[in-house]
């Protein structure tokens, strides 16, 4: 085959996994809306028949429904697996290669966190810039955090979200990609986790935990991938804020600082005593910069990537 005729099989290759990602993102929006709408008519007819239509409606509780979310990870599933079929499952996204230590688990565990700190410093000065032309972070956030106290918002946040995003991106995407490098796998799929998040609050985190998450799916098991994505969403985020909810800031601060400063020094300490050996695994497998290229200039992935940075700076000026 010719360079020619090897950058477009290459190309047709990985264009596939930048469309499956615009379905998905497609599906979810679709869903989210009908569900949005469902609830602002059960509103309104609710209004209507109690005589108290005043035109408002209630958007923390049509925010706060997360079941299309949740249905949206439903018919992803059922549609991936049906399209990829049982054993593919078995072999690719279930298939097991190093067993788990629990030092490399904790070093994971700290890494997270420390994505979190690192991402904490990055809002912090991104809001330092967009305030020096009107703008601000915080509103961005609270554009798309979807905290919610409901059943479902928690389900989706803590347990569903976790699992879809991990089967699609560590499962599939990383699965895909895979035949073609690890370490190219590792960051592609990493990157296309970030643009998928489309916001500059969580792309960054995203990326980050994309690297930390795909190391595990690739070199251990996507069920300890799982595992960790659970344990940041649930335990680092619902738990951890709702535990410290009703304690005074000064208490608040510094228990955040004891936790979150203790492991991401504990993450930099381990980045400096692992430098050798996380060397070796840079220069263990050559990244083929055709790949590269055919990977960022195909239909698809231009598609998704275009989507994410047209998320990310409409949500500048929500």
């Amino acid at each position: 085959m010719t360079d020619k005729q090897i950058n477009k099989w290459l190309r047709r290759r990985f264009t596939e996994v930048g469309w499956v990602l615009m379905a998905y993102y497609i599906l979810m929006n679709v869903l989210t809306l009908a569900g949005m709408y469902l609830d602002m008519a059960v509103q309104t007819l609710q209004s209507w028949k109690l005589g108290n239509f005043s035109g408002q409606l209630d958007m923390d509780a049509i925010l706060g429904n997360a079941w299309p979310y949740n249905l949206t990870i439903l018919a992803g599933v059922i549609i991936l697996l049906a399209w990829k079929g049982s054993q593919y499952w078995k072999e690719e996204i279930l298939a097991r290669d190093k067993n788990m230590e629990p030092f490399i688990f904790f070093c994971m565990v700290s890494f997270c966190i420390g994505a979190q700190v690192v991402n904490s410093i990055w809002v912090s000065v991104l809001e330092m810039v967009l305030n020096q032309f009107g703008l601000s972070a915080m509103e961005m956030l609270e554009a798309v955090s979807g905290d919610s106290d409901t059943f479902s918002m928690f389900l989706y946040a803590s347990f569903l979200a976790p699992i879809a995003e991990e089967i699609l991106f560590r499962g599939y995407v990383l699965r895909s990609l895979k035949p073609y490098g690890k370490r190219f796998a590792i960051v592609c799929s990493a990157i296309l986790f970030g643009l998928f998040h489309g916001n500059l609050l969580q792309t960054p985190y995203a990326v980050l935990m994309g690297l930390v998450l795909g190391y595990l799916a690739a070199e251990y098991s996507i069920r300890w991938s799982i595992l960790l994505h659970m344990f940041n969403n649930l335990v680092l985020a619902d738990l951890f804020t709702r535990l410290t909810a009703g304690l005074p800031d000064a208490v608040y601060y510094t228990l955040n600082t004891i936790i979150f400063g203790g492991f991401t020094v504990v993450a930099a300490i381990l980045l400096i005593l692992k430098r050798r050996e996380i060397r070796a695994y840079q220069q263990s497998e050559w990244i083929d910069r055709r790949c590269l290229k055919c990977f960022f200039t195909n239909t698809g992935i231009l598609a998704m990537t275009a989507l994410g940075i047209f998320n990310m700076l409409s949500l500048l000026f929500v």
